[in-house]
């Protein structure tokens, strides 16, 4: 079966079902993909044919974001369903402060109402976490020859190889193997599924072949305005760009700086390209398995990825920032009752997978869950939903709306982006004045101190 980028596959059922009768949900997650997927045409050369079928067959959501841009707050965000503001988790780094969550993560809830639990790969931060009926730890993937592994956490992201090696010998291949022996195995109870790859996680480190589909003659390099793109942004904004999630230069060069200087641009992204393409045909393989249910049960199931990636834009690589690239993933649903091939343009954010895979397993939605459920834009891709938010550290927020991105940060310096006319946030409007009333309302919300008046509900409430 083949599909498109970071995505979420539904299969609805009705509320009312018997608890014998409840659906198989599969929830799948992928690590550090962006939008270079066919399907979000997020880079005209992506390869994602999987995912791309995937999304064909059921409800794409096009507009959906990250909590948070790192894995262990966005993980965490995700499998709580609770906002990082509301307990302190903002970055992988365990921080003074933290709130210890009590309410229980996915699989935990679904073990208490009766499902068979399988958890496989990078679910969690680190691993498929300590709740289930079967659990496969992320398997490791083989290394490039001695002296040849340019990886490291705190270099540069230049650090793709071509893999003398079949696909059998990879993580992601061996997650998506286990994936499907699990679907696999007969079973009274209704199944629940998390399957986490790797892929396109650093290192960008998959098999030759892979590689040889993106020659380096053609590679593609993202758009750049024609002046610089760090005029209009506050100073703030400037440094964040030339970090990568706070860490050291290198040798005063940020990973940017140091990539072009090195004229590694275009192999890194042909290493991005390669990696999303193994990841989308080891994906395929488990979908392709999905196609016949053992259990003869409908089928949720999701697939998103924790956060965007950026290779180049802004002059920023990776992730720790608040803009379009590092926030956007991909969303997909099919579901019974979804028109296949069916767009919905209403933001939605990971915030929204607890509650959605509850709801479609006909279970009763927590009340303590800050989401809502994404059923009725599938019953209706028009329904209205609310702006989204994405935190990286307390004090600095991005909100996005179904036009604009409105960005604050710690230091009260602002970016206001209007995506109908500035896709690729190039002009910031934050001292426009024909936008302050937009940028005001954004702002509003916002969610710290300076207004602890507007919660969660209120912006479902404003916007249902």
């Amino acid at each position: 079966m083949r599909c498109c980028f970071v995505f979420v596959l539904l299969t609805l059922t009705g509320t009312t079902a018997a608890a014998s009768k409840r659906p198989d949900v599969v929830f799948i997650i992928v690590d550090d993909l962006n939008d270079w997927l066919g399907c979000l045409k997020g880079h005209p050369d992506a390869r994602s044919p999987d995912i791309d079928e995937l999304a064909a067959s059921g409800m794409l959501f096009r507009q959906a974001y990250c909590n948070s841009p790192q894995c262990r707050p966005s993980r965490t965000s995700l499998m709580r369903g609770v906002y990082p503001f509301k307990t302190g988790t903002y970055f992988n780094a365990k921080a003074i402060g933290e709130t210890k969550i009590t309410t229980p993560t996915l699989q935990q809830f679904f073990l208490k109402h009766g499902y068979r639990v399988a958890s496989g790969g990078k679910v969690h931060h680190g691993g498929p976490g300590d709740a289930g009926d079967a659990l496969l730890k992320r398997p490791r993937d083989p290394r490039p020859p001695a002296g040849e592994n340019n990886f490291g956490a705190l270099k540069p992201p230049n650090d793709g190889y071509a893999l003398d090696v079949p696909d059998e010998e990879m993580g992601d291949y061996k997650v998506a193997q286990w994936a499907i022996e699990q679907w696999r195995v007969a079973s009274n109870q209704p199944l629940f599924m998390s399957v986490g790859f790797f892929r396109p996680h650093r290192p960008l480190h998959v098999p030759k072949p892979y590689f040889l589909k993106f020659p380096l003659d053609t590679i593609q390099r993202p758009t750049e305005p024609d002046e610089d793109d760090w005029n209009d942004m506050p100073e703030f904004a400037r440094r964040l760009a030339r970090t990568h999630a706070h860490k050291a230069l290198h040798n005063g060069l940020s990973d940017h700086e140091f990539i072009v200087a090195h004229d590694e641009w275009d192999k890194t992204i042909q290493a991005y390209h390669a990696s999303i393409a193994f990841v989308d045909q080891q994906i395929g393989h488990f979908l392709e398995a999905l196609e016949t249910n053992p259990r003869e049960r409908e089928t949720v199931v999701m697939l998103v990825s924790d956060h965007g990636w950026h290779l180049g834009e802004k002059k920023h690589w990776c992730k720790g920032a608040i803009w379009e690239q590092t926030t956007h993933i991909p969303f997909i649903v099919r579901a019974p009752g979804t028109m296949a091939g069916a767009v919905c343009n209403e933001p939605v954010s990971l915030i929204d997978v607890f509650p959605s895979l509850v709801d479609l397993a006909g279970l009763a939605v927590p009340e303590y869950l800050d989401g809502r459920s994404v059923r009725p834009q599938l019953q209706n891709p028009n329904v209205k939903r609310s702006p989204v938010i994405s935190s990286y550290g307390a004090g600095n927020t991005a909100i996005r709306s179904r036009r604009w991105r409105y960005i604050r940060y710690e230091d009260g310096s602002e970016e206001l982006y209007d995506h109908k006319v500035d896709t690729h946030e190039w002009i910031n409007q934050a001292n426009n004045p024909e936008h302050q009333t937009v940028k005001q309302e954004l702002s509003r919300m916002i969610p710290d101190s300076q207004h602890p008046g507007l919660n969660v509900q209120d912006w479902y409430d404003k916007y249902q």
